[in-house]
């Protein structure tokens, strides 16, 4: 009953608004993409001169939109292919069927690609294994950009803690960038032993690539890796979208005019409902609750220029008992409020049919207000960051880049009245060529200068890449880089700034097939940590991680990691049937923070196992989804066990499933979509507290054991199969 309220309701509100969506009337061109009468999936297609364009979806049908009914020539692209282009008037009656040729060797990449260490989507310098539209229908990711991730190999999942854990780092050793930019804040606000989602929707971006090691010299201070997103350029079209679930309401809409568009949204997040239905491990006494909203303008011209402008803000509070880590038997009220604003400006502006500048610009400002335990703790940081970027294509064999960037970032907090803070200001500039004498073999090699104004130290960090392709196939790659990291805040927090760098070294070697909608990589890598954080202190191992901290510190700590990542994945063999496949192992011991020896962290699986598995059903629309996560066991302190992090916990396992329904009512398409996490309910446990005389223990449980999830979307434009 409610159900067909709130879908009346809806088909009400956007029938008022279609009017003014639709009112710049706009040409429709349509076709197909065909190689001898078969469809050519996921071709890019768009108009010359222009960004405007679309892929084809599975049956190799595109749908364009434009304003301007006139002469003007389509150009089709597809790895493997030559590159097609059709010249056309305009006409929404026809069809239009653009043919491509394959290239002299049709199965084979064209040319050598260097990624190593890294996975990208929708990037046409990487080979795609993942999509932007894996994020939203992969089981167990929740629509999550990191939940997907965390389904390839590399990752470790840790469902009490936020944060990207990344081959023996901890979530401090990774950076989210998007447009070239540090996120600051990417996840929402920590809860003690409940891991946090990112802040932003997978349908944001155009791009996603997430690099393991070995990463790019446009970046730095992050020892581990980055997840590097790209946000969309102009939409395809005008549409009104809108989204109801169990824990909220989205609304949003964009209009596209001929060279420029406007988007926004509004949503509201209130919990409660999802908490009331489902048996949690935690006691929200106040679930989540909160708004948001967002606006872009986009603008572009017919040489390529293009200017984003982007702003987003969001509030919201929570409350819930959390686990005193001082006496785990016991609980602590956490009350929690949040607000976040963060603006950004990207303008890329082509010099030459060459020679490109990017210029951009970001501020975010974060704030928590909390109280726990009966005391009051404030958080306020801030971040502003700038970078310029001259690229240039010598040459189809060489490319290059040059940039400066520089951030200036603040945190202050205070515990009751006890006022603590820092400014740090990192000022940077790199180099970067990719080099392509002959279509087998690539290099790639960069440096990157950093200067700290707080710690008054610099580093210079050398970077190289290589590869060759063995055959139709195949190639090998291998990597080479150094990585800075400032120490974490909490050691920069109160003054003690006679410190260095950490510093970590990779050496990345790796493997790669790819042929017929098939993809097989095995990677291997070792990365050395040199001076990392120790606290200097005498005492016994404190495992809280908020514990109060007044004592020196030094850049005495080292530490390794190694191991062999493997992913394959396979769109081909049954049709409409995806799947793939990603194992990890990992070696690693560290020295640092208050650790008394060398040890695994706890916050490490040794083995690390995802099967992911997708199947569509043509009729009547349904898509599904299922997903099992396998982890051995984490260590953790037993203060009786004289081996330090000597324990062991049980392997964490979950199968979560999703399913999809693609409808229509009159004017509108919509997705109806249920979600079951850990459907077979394990028990799992993710560790144990010890009280400080070690007489009793108590279990670190997820939030949930298990969880089910709903949600309705809504469209002015229609869903494509693949977007299920």
């Amino acid at each position: 009953m409610m159900k067909g309220k709130f879908t009346q309701t809806l088909v009400l509100i956007a029938g008022l608004l279609i009017q003014a969506v639709t009112s710049n009337a706009q040409i429709t061109i349509k076709g197909r993409v065909t190689d001898k009468n078969k469809p050519v999936p996921f071709a890019t297609v768009y108009i010359k001169n222009t960004i405007v364009g679309a892929l084809t979806d599975s049956a190799g049908y595109y749908q364009i939109q434009y304003n301007k009914k006139e002469n003007l020539t389509i150009i089709a692209t597809a790895l493997g292919f030559d590159t097609a282009t059709y010249n056309l008037v305009p006409d929404t009656n026809r069809q239009y069927i653009v043919n491509l040729s394959p290239k002299s060797n049709s199965s084979k990449l064209d040319e050598v690609v260097i990624a190593p260490g890294a996975i990208a989507a929708n990037n046409d310098r990487k080979v795609a294994v993942l999509t932007t539209l894996d994020v939203y229908t992969t089981a167990g990711a929740e629509g999550d950009v990191v939940g997907a991730i965390q389904t390839l190999p590399g990752v470790q999942k840790n469902p009490s803690e936020n944060g990207l854990f990344v081959r023996g780092g901890d979530a401090s050793e990774s950076s989210v960038i998007v447009d070239g930019l540090v996120v600051q804040d990417p996840f929402f606000s920590a809860v003690p032993g409940v891991a946090q989602r990112t802040r932003f929707g997978p349908y944001e971006f155009s791009g996603i690539s997430f690099s393991s090691g070995g990463y790019s010299a446009r970046y730095g201070q992050a020892l581990s890796g980055i997840l590097d997103l790209t946000t969309n350029d102009l939409p395809e079209n005008s549409t009104i979208n809108a989204n109801l679930n169990m824990a909220g309401a989205s609304l949003s809409g964009s209009k596209l005019w001929s060279h420029s568009s406007l988007e926004g949204g509004i949503n509201y997040t209130n919990v409660q409902p999802f908490y009331t239905l489902m048996k949690t491990n935690i006691d929200f006494y106040q679930p989540p609750v909160g708004v948001g909203g967002s606006a872009r303008y986009i603008w572009t011209n017919s040489k390529g220029d293009i200017l984003k402008i982007s702003g987003n803000y969001n509030q919201y509070k929570s409350g819930t008992d959390v686990i005193n880590p001082n006496q785990p038997d016991t609980t602590l009220a956490f009350n929690l409020r949040n607000y976040y604003t963060t603006g950004s400006i990207f303008y890329r502006h082509f010099i030459s049919s060459k020679t490109s500048v990017i210029v951009s610009s970001s501020y975010s400002q974060n704030g928590d207000s909390v109280r726990w335990g009966g005391q009051n703790f404030d958080k306020q940081d801030e971040r502003e960051q700038g970078r310029i970027e001259l690229d240039e294509y010598f040459s189809n064999q060489l490319f290059a880049c040059v940039g400066v960037d520089a951030e200036r970032y603040t945190e202050k907090q205070q515990y009751d009245s006890i006022n603590i803070g820092f400014t740090e200001m990192l000022s940077a500039a790199y180099a970067e060529a990719e080099w392509k004498p002959i279509s087998w073999f690539g290099l790639k090699a960069g440096v990157r200068y950093e200067y700290s104004q707080l710690l008054i130290k610099s580093d210079v960090a050398p970077r190289i890449s290589a590869a060759i392709r063995l055959n139709k196939y195949g190639q090998i790659s291998a990597a080479y880089g150094m990585f800075y990291e400032d120490p974490s805040d909490k050691y920069l927090l109160f003054g003690d700034t006679k410190t260095n760098f950490q510093e970590a070294t990779h050496y990345i070697l790796n493997y790669q097939y790819t042929n017929n909608d098939r993809t097989f990589r095995v990677e291997g890598y070792y990365k050395s940590y040199n001076d990392l954080i120790r606290e200097l202190t005498q005492g016994p191992y404190d495992p809280n991680p908020y514990r109060p901290f007044y004592w020196p510190v030094n850049n005495s700590g080292y530490g390794y990691a190694k191991g062999l990542d493997v992913f394959w994945r396979d769109k081909k063999s049954i049709k409409n049937f995806d799947y793939w496949i990603s194992y990890s192992y990992i070696d690693t011991k560290r020295l640092y923070a208050n650790y008394i020896s060398e040890a695994t962290p706890n916050f490490v699986s040794k083995n690390n196992l995802s099967v992911v598995t997708k199947y569509f059903f043509d009729k009547p629309g349904i898509n599904i989804s299922l997903t099992y996560s396998y982890a051995s066991g984490k260590p953790y302190y037993n203060p009786d066990n004289p081996t330090f992090l000597g324990d062991i916990s049980p392997a964490y396992q979950d199968v979560a499933l999703s399913v999809s329904y693609l409808f229509r009512v009159k004017k509108l398409f919509g997705v109806f979509y249920i979600a079951a996490d850990n459907i077979t309910n394990n028990q799992n446990v993710l560790g144990y507290y010890y009280s400080d005389n070690g007489n009793s223990r108590v279990p670190i449980v997820p939030a949930l054991y298990r969880s089910v999830f709903a949600g309705i979307l809504l469209s002015l434009t229609p869903y494509k199969k693949d977007e299920l």
